[in-house]
C-alpha cells in the first residue's frame, strides 16, 4: 500500500516537474496581427485558417518568398486575418496567437500550420485541448493560462469581428487575399505577385472574376 502510494506521489511530482510553469503575464495582441511599414504603399490581408489544406499549401509554398522579397524588404504590409471557417479549434489556436503577443503571432501561426495533420487528427478524436495545451506549451504558456485565452471575452469577439467582415466582404473560404482593399478572385501567388508588383508602381488592380478555387468549410459555397 505504501509503494503505491509512493509511486502514484512520485507520478504526481514527475508530471507537475514537466508542466509548464506558464509566463508571467500574457499581453494579448489588439487589432490586425500586422508586421512590415505601417504606412506601406501596398497591404496585402490574408483571411485564412491554420486547419484549412489550402492556407498550408500556400504557406508552404508562396509564405517564405512573400515574408522574404515583399514584407522584410519593407515594401508591403501583410495582415493575416483569423477567419475561423472551421470553427471552435481555429478560434482556439487564434486565442493562442493573440496571447503570445504582436511579437509570436506569426510564429504560433506557423507552428499550427506545421502541425496541421495532427492537429486535425487529434481534434477529430476529441482531443482538441491537449492539442492546443500543446501549442500553447511551445510558446511558454500554462493549460490554465490556454483556457483564459480561449474563453477571453475580447479575443473571442475579435474572432468573430474578423468573420463578419469577411462574409461582408463576400469571403467565405480559405485562403483569400484583399489587396489594398480589392478581394482577389485568386490565391495563386504567381497571380498576386504581379498584382502586387503593379500596384508598388502606382498601378490600379484590375476588377476581379469570380473564382471558386479555395477550401471551404463543411457545407459552405460561395
Amino acid at each position: 500500500m505504501y509503494l503505491k502510494s509512493l509511486a502514484a506521489a512520485l507520478l504526481g511530482l514527475s508530471l507537475a516537474a514537466c508542466a509548464p510553469a506558464g509566463r508571467t503575464e500574457l499581453i494579448p495582441v489588439e487589432g490586425d496581427a500586422a508586421i512590415g511599414p505601417a504606412d506601406a504603399k501596398v497591404t496585402l490581408v490574408e483571411y485564412g485558417s491554420p486547419t484549412c489544406p489550402a492556407c498550408k499549401a500556400w504557406h508552404d509554398n508562396f509564405w517564405p518568398e512573400v515574408k522574404r522579397d515583399y514584407v522584410d524588404t519593407g515594401k508591403i504590409k501583410f495582415v493575416f486575418r483569423e477567419f475561423a471557417i472551421h470553427g471552435a479549434i481555429d478560434a482556439g489556436i487564434f486565442a493562442i496567437a493573440r496571447c503570445a503577443g504582436a511579437e509570436e503571432f506569426y510564429s504560433v501561426i506557423d507552428e499550427a500550420m506545421e502541425r496541421q495533420e495532427q492537429i486535425v487528427t487529434e481534434s477529430s478524436k476529441g482531443e482538441a485541448m491537449t492539442e492546443l495545451n500543446a501549442l500553447g506549451a511551445e510558446f511558454r504558456m500554462s493549460p490554465e493560462q490556454v483556457q483564459s485565452c480561449i474563453n477571453d471575452r475580447t479575443i473571442i469577439r475579435r474572432i468573430n469581428d474578423v468573420r463578419a467582415d469577411a462574409q461582408g466582404k463576400g469571403i467565405d473560404s480559405t485562403p483569400t487575399f484583399v489587396l489594398n482593399g480589392v478581394v482577389l478572385a485568386s490565391s495563386d501567388w504567381r497571380t498576386i505577385k504581379p498584382l502586387i508588383d503593379a500596384a508598388l508602381t502606382g498601378g490600379a488592380i484590375p476588377e476581379q472574376p469570380v473564382d471558386d478555387g479555395h477550401d471551404h468549410a463543411p457545407g459552405e459555397t460561395h
